[in-house]
């Protein structure tokens, strides 16, 4: 039953999630497709969707929507192949083609309901790979770390907005359709597909096709390492804890992939 109380919570979800995507947004617009790339894939979205379905449901809750969450992260990985593949021949093109892509394969998660967290994450790393090695092997895409981007703050409003409204969205659905569908949904690419249409706008189809592979080894590799520590986290700490310290375990990933991993891309 949806209350006052859950609708007022939901309506706080939009504004506490626009604005968090707002400011990463608008930090990425500063840098290169490396480090906005790294800054876009950054467990912001996934951050605050588990956070607020722990906040108006309860913690266990969202651990529990974290089973099927690495293979719907391994399908925003595809997402971006797919983008990556097709922007070329038109952004719209590609960016509805790769939507297409994601809610048809994350429909089959709704099918077999997959409930061993750790076949997930084998999926996961498989899928990872390879979204990997098609961009950087099949598609030959670059990095371009010389060009800054600067766009309006309509543009930057505009898409905070509705990243925040999928954020309430996945809050909204998990209430209704319970953890697999809940979990799914706070893997939806709200943050890729804001940072790629904000490179589009402001710089074109090869800066923002270069953002894919740093997007995808950020965005698959922290969020990721988030949603594995909450998950253990929030049922044995509590929910404010719990994000307190998969916070902390998901920054030390960021990290390493800041150091170690993004100056390797080409």
């Amino acid at each position: 039953m949806i209350t006052d109380l859950f609708l007022l919570q939901l309506l706080l979800t939009f504004f506490v999630g626009s604005a968090w995507i707002y400011l990463t947004v608008l930090s990425g617009t500063h840098f290169g497709s490396k480090i906005g790339g790294f800054i876009g894939g950054l467990p912001s979205t996934a951050l605050l969707s588990f956070f607020f379905i722990g906040f108006t449901q309860s913690p266990e809750i969202a651990s529990e929507a974290t089973t099927v969450f690495p293979l719907a992260i391994g399908i925003s990985g595809i997402f971006l192949v797919v983008y990556a593949w097709l922007v070329r021949r038109g952004f719209l093109l590609a960016l509805f083609t790769a939507l297409v892509t994601w809610f048809v394969l994350s429909s089959f998660i709704v099918l077999f309901h997959p409930v061993i967290f750790a076949v997930n994450l084998m999926l996961y790393a498989l899928a990872m790979f390879f979204a990997y090695i098609l961009l950087e092997k099949y598609l030959l895409v670059r990095s371009v770390s010389d060009i800054k981007i600067n766009t309006s703050i309509k543009h930057l409003i505009i898409r905070s907005m509705f990243g925040g409204f999928v954020i309430m969205l996945t809050v909204l659905v998990a209430k209704k359709g319970g953890p697999i569908i809940g979990g799914i949904f706070t893997a939806f690419p709200a943050m890729f597909i804001s940072t790629l249409t904000i490179a589009y706008k402001t710089h074109g189809i090869e800066f923002s096709r270069a953002m894919s592979k740093s997007l995808m080894v950020t965005g698959m590799i922290t969020v990721a390492v988030y949603a594995v520590a909450l998950r253990y986290l929030y049922v044995s700490t509590g929910l404010y804890t719990g994000t307190l310290l998969s916070v902390c375990i998901s920054a030390i990933s960021a990290y390493v992939t800041f150091r170690f991993i993004l100056p390797e891309l080409k």
